[in-house]
């Protein structure tokens, strides 16, 4: 028995974080990264703050930004804007 689906193919995780991060961002404000340090200790660190500039530069250049940083900069966002992800 043969079957077939019309499922299409789904993005890379890094995209579909990119673009979590991006509604987020979008919903945080301009000053997403000044909220993001006074929300989170970790993003008021030189650390932190490399974190939150990769990710952005991520946004407009995919190739760049790694998969875990974007994820730990897109939680912390989305808890922020409120989002709340429980589809893992």
């Amino acid at each position: 028995m043969e079957t077939t689906t019309t499922r299409q193919p789904a993005l890379p995780i890094k995209q579909r974080l990119l673009l979590r991060f991006g509604k987020a961002k979008g919903m945080v404000g301009p000053k997403w990264r000044d909220k993001l340090a006074k929300h989170d200790k970790f993003f008021d660190t030189r650390t932190g703050e490399a974190y939150m500039r990769s990710v952005a530069q991520a946004l407009s250049d995919p190739r760049r930004g790694d998969v875990d940083r974007i994820e730990c900069v897109t939680l912390a966002l989305e808890e922020i804007a409120g989002i709340n992800q429980t589809n893992f």
